[in-house]
């Protein structure tokens, strides 16, 4: 198996508050697209805002086959395949959302313990799921091993239905990363980031469009 050293660069302003400003943690998990459905979760690594307490993210996988040899290349043909860029090394993106097959955006959800006293709070979002399939040999054949480790990004919506110290809390973010695969089971690890507001007052919904276009 090849190893895949991403550097993830953070360029975050600081920390005052919960209430208002960026918080950020090191996420470390695993999951299965092969389970019914996909469940990645982990906790975190030192470092960050969150360092203490355990993190989601759940795939929409509504009309997918359960046979894993169906499944396994019903994903690939579907999310993987047809976003293929030619380059040296080519590479694929699979995106898992909406505008991509995706019934629904995949659940995400936060519990901080930080400080060692137990949950201080929670938050629940959805969020999308991108990963780069490098083409070491660029013949847009997928060869033996080169589905063994990657990238990983994805955008974030944080929704109004926090506790403990997130109540009343919304926003937006992004992750990036890094996952590597073992047969069908990956490991996740990545730096999410997020910007908190106050939205205990009703506020306008945000898109999925608009942190699209928020980060593009």
């Amino acid at each position: 198996m090849r190893a895949l050293t991403i550097a993830v660069m953070v360029a975050l302003l600081a920390f005052a508050s919960i209430a208002s400003g960026y918080t950020w943690y090191n996420g470390v998990g695993n999951g299965d697209f092969m389970d019914v459905p996909p469940v990645f979760t982990g906790g975190m690594d030192p470092g960050g805002d969150i360092t203490d307490g355990s993190w989601t993210i759940t795939i929409t996988d509504t009309g997918w086959p359960t046979d894993p040899v169906v499944r396994a290349q019903y994903i690939w043909d579907t999310f993987y395949a047809p976003n293929y860029t030619p380059g040296s090394p080519g590479f694929w993106k699979g995106y898992f959302d909406t505008d991509h097959g995706l019934a629904a955006m995949n659940q995400l959800q936060i519990v901080d313990e930080t400080g060692g006293g137990g949950v201080i709070g929670t938050m629940g979002g959805v969020c999308s799921v991108e990963i780069q399939v490098e083409d070491t040999n660029s013949n847009q054949i997928l060869d033996e091993g080169e589905f063994d480790s990657g990238s990983l990004t994805g955008l974030v919506i944080i929704i109004r239905d926090g506790s403990g110290i997130y109540d009343g809390q919304c926003g937006t973010g992004n992750y990036f990363g890094s996952y590597v695969k073992d047969g069908t089971y990956e490991t996740w690890n990545f730096g999410m980031y997020l910007f908190l507001s106050d939205c205990s007052s009703p506020v306008e919904t945000t898109s999925w469009g608009s942190i699209k276009a928020l980060y593009q």
